[in-house]
């Protein structure tokens, strides 16, 4: 028998009310801006794979990129280690720029994704970063690329020098390996420069979703982009 007290319960007065709390915590964001997800405890879950990277690793994350950027209808992404950046610089803002929705849905896209892809439980967090124009997105993903950089090198050195030695500068680490016969450039240009997601134009006159190694891709494609919404932004 179904109970009498859950028979009266006033649904639409209480949906009025717990909807009317949702909207007082209710953020939302402009254009242009990125978000970011982090791979949570990625160094734990995914034990077995290659370090300080995994090509399966990479193209699973740049996968989930992928949908991210399509399901959004962003500009382009940047994939560095277990990083995406995902920038939306206009036309259009998905969820009318909700923020929860923004950081949950992107969250979520990429945590399955990659959980599947890599027949692991992968979680990633999301957050937004508000963008001032075409040439602060640019900067922001070459500071995303130096970051992932340092972030390798720092993880290389740690693996082959005791663990105290921690020189001061990149170049100073770079120098280091050299000396140890490690040439980081050298190395796959995607396990130290991540991997670009831009839409271009093929010859049939449609958009199409490509990839590139390093952020160089992504870098032209948003210099090509300047939307009109950025236009005075971005002078």
């Amino acid at each position: 028998m179904i109970p009498e007290e859950l028979v009266q319960v006033p649904v639409a007065k209480l949906d009025r009310e717990y909807k009317s709390r949702e909207k007082l915590l209710e953020a939302r964001v402009k254009l242009p801006l990125a978000i970011r997800l982090d791979g949570v405890g990625f160094s734990k879950a995914l034990i077995g794979f290659a370090e300080p990277r995994d090509v399966r690793v990479h193209k699973a994350i740049v996968e989930a990129a992928s949908e991210i950027v399509k399901r959004f209808s962003a500009s382009g992404a940047y994939v560095a280690s277990d990083e995406i950046n995902v920038l939306l610089l206009g036309p259009s803002l998905p969820y009318a720029g909700r923020l929860q929705k923004l950081v949950s849905i992107s969250a979520a896209l990429a945590s399955s994704s990659t959980s599947l892809a890599l027949g692991r439980t992968l979680l990633f967090d999301a957050r937004v970063v508000p963008l001032e124009g075409v040439d602060d997105a640019k900067r922001y993903v070459l500071y995303r690329a130096r970051i992932a950089l340092n972030n390798y090198v720092g993880r290389v050195l740690r693996k082959i020098t005791v663990k105290s030695l921690k020189p001061p500068s990149l170049r100073e680490q770079l120098e280091l390996l050299r000396e140890l016969g490690i040439n980081i450039g050298e190395k796959p240009v995607w396990e130290w420069a991540g991997t670009s997601i831009y839409w271009s134009v093929s010859a049939a006159g449609k958009r199409v979703l490509k990839h590139c190694d390093g952020p160089d891709g992504l870098l032209k494609a948003l210099e090509r982009y300047r939307s009109p919404e950025l236009s005075s932004l971005s002078k």
